[in-house]
């Protein structure tokens, strides 16, 4: 297999979802910013606060590395696409407007895609902090499979999009699909599975994903609409998702889950147990 290359210019474009996302806009453009060869695409097909000029302010103060849209769009999935189409980076990585990077994050997934170029999808870890709760999570993503994937409604499946990260010049025609409102991006996930897709995982936090009233994953939808989008999904993968044995299937993926964190847990515990200890002895 021949090597593959990132951009010289660009090696990573992350598509941020800017719309009505004033109070938290800066903060997640400038943690992608952080790293000069990054380009942050800015997809804001209207807002009604005042999100379209921290959008331009960005765009003037960065020049260069924004790029902003203003073409307007009928759902998220639908602008991400928008912003496929001027991203120039080799790898693509989307985040929502009140989310944000870590620090060192993006440089930690571009090293990730140099020393594994083998790899076509990398998906990283994260925390999910529920802004009216307090509450936060460690989110810590799934081993992809048709399995796991096709048995996410009963609990196989753990997955947040600001820690995903793809290869776009493998995977030009891959598209977001806009008419899929609910789980656009866990159909993504599938679309690249489907199309040979080879994944990547790595334990370190890339990301924060807030969780507030305006996210869309706050908002629910009506049990006939997840029904509609789970036969849907179920079609793509060639997968029944109501068959008998598909609750404890998802139950054997929960344990096997919750086995994964709590040695992930006891790893970082120990880490640290010996890095402070390391510490005192040259004290």
């Amino acid at each position: 297999m021949s090597e593959r290359r990132l951009d010289p210019t660009f090696e990573t474009s992350v598509l941020m979802l800017a719309k009505n996302k004033e109070k938290y806009l800066r903060q997640a453009a400038l943690s992608v910013m952080e790293a000069s060869d990054v380009q942050l695409v800015l997809v804001e097909p209207g807002s009604i606060d005042d999100s379209r000029k921290v959008c331009e302010k960005l765009e003037r103060e960065h020049m260069g590395q924004v790029s902003l849209i203003t073409k307007s769009d009928l759902s998220a999935p639908e602008g991400l696409n928008n912003g496929l189409n001027v991203a120039r980076g080799s790898i693509v990585g989307v985040l929502n407007g009140d989310d944000v990077y870590l620090p060192g994050a993006l440089r930690h997934v571009s090293n990730y895609f140099i020393s594994n170029p083998q790899i076509d999808v990398l998906l990283a870890c994260g925390f999910l902090i529920n802004e009216n709760s307090g509450k936060w999570k460690f989110v810590l993503p799934s081993k992809i499979s048709r399995k796991s994937l096709g048995l996410a409604r009963h609990g196989s499946l753990t997955f947040f999009h600001q820690g995903m990260f793809y290869r776009k010049d493998q995977f030009p025609n891959v598209r977001f699909n806009p008419g899929n409102r609910i789980n656009w991006d866990k159909e993504f996930l599938i679309e690249l599975w489907t199309k040979g897709a080879r994944f990547g995982y790595c334990d370190i936090p890339v990301a924060i994903f807030r969780l507030n009233n305006d996210s869309i994953t706050s908002r629910g939808f009506s049990k006939d609409s997840l029904d509609a989008n789970t036969a849907e999904l179920d079609r793509l993968l060639q997968f029944n998702s109501n068959s008998f044995f598909a609750p404890l299937l998802g139950f054997i993926f929960r344990l096997s889950k919750a086995f994964s964190l709590a040695r992930h847990t006891l790893k970082v515990h120990t880490s640290s147990f010996q890095m402070n200890l390391t510490i005192s002895e040259n004290q």
